[in-house]
């Protein structure tokens, strides 16, 4: 476990130096991005995954964990059951210094690899209202508002 946590830090400085995220093995990482995944559902509660989900998403290749030097970003496809247009889902965005976000940072990033493998949109999901200004702001569009009630 030792020679896969120096891997693991190995491959985040290879990044910083390259300047974006890299692709990477969540057997690998594990150890600080569950920590990570379980803030995300604190400050989230309406979510009900748990962190083994993304874990086995990321197994299953279902979705991809992509590793920076200030956090992670998991994503996973979307596919329109009537149009079959692609979208790549920014599922979830952690940073460990709060005020720091790895899924704005990166965006040309996860935008022009999306658009080279045949997504037709790039999307977000947030519950955190601060966020849309600056959203809306810098090209995004808002579709919908999720508006849930407990019976």
């Amino acid at each position: 476990m030792a020679d896969q946590k120096a891997r693991g830090e190995q491959d985040v400085e290879i990044m910083a130096e390259a300047g974006n995220p890299a692709l990477c093995d969540i057997r690998v990482e594990w150890d600080w991005v569950k920590p990570g995944i379980e803030e995300i559902l604190r400050d989230s509660p309406q979510l009900t995954f748990r962190p083994e989900d993304v874990y086995a998403a990321c197994m299953s290749q279902q979705a991809a964990l992509w590793c920076a030097p200030e956090g992670f970003v998991v994503t996973t496809a979307e596919v329109d059951e009537f149009t079959g247009d692609r979208t790549l889902l920014i599922w979830l965005a952690w940073a460990r210094e709060k005020g720091q976000n790895c899924a704005l940072k990166y965006y040309s990033f996860f935008a022009q690899g999306a658009k080279r493998e045949g997504f037709k949109y790039i999307e977000t999901r947030s519950a955190v209202p601060e966020l849309e200004k600056y959203f809306v702001g810098n090209g995004w569009q808002k579709d919908t508002v999720v508006y849930t009630r407990e019976l």
